[in-house]
């Protein structure tokens, strides 16, 4: 669940669905809601443009989040289904907390 939590942009996924009370976005709107968000560190100060975040999506964090079933993604339609865990959301959560006071 760490390793899962350990990139800002999983714990943003996390975060959108908790926060917009919705459950399914389309990739592209999930990407540009997390850009907007941005790295919290220097260490996350790259490319935040929603492009390079839903290349990043795409690519690399949905199909880890759908791997340990938090979501389902369907990578034809862009569809991305959130089906939620307690566990990860609270964890999430204090990764959040925990950064936005450090910010290292």
């Amino acid at each position: 669940m760490f390793e899962v939590l350990a990139d800002w942009r999983r714990r943003a996924v996390c975060h959108y669905f908790t926060s917009a009370d919705q459950t399914a976005a389309d990739v592209g709107a999930l990407a540009s809601a997390i850009s907007e968000l941005g790295g919290t560190s220097a260490v996350d100060a790259a490319d935040t443009s929603p492009s390079t975040i839903q290349t990043q999506l795409e690519e690399e964090h949905l199909p880890v989040l759908h791997r340990i079933g938090l979501i389902d993604y369907d990578e034809r339609s862009g569809a991305v289904k959130y089906w939620g865990s307690p566990t990860v959301e609270k964890w999430a959560d204090h990764a959040a907390a925990v950064t936005q006071q450090t910010d290292f």
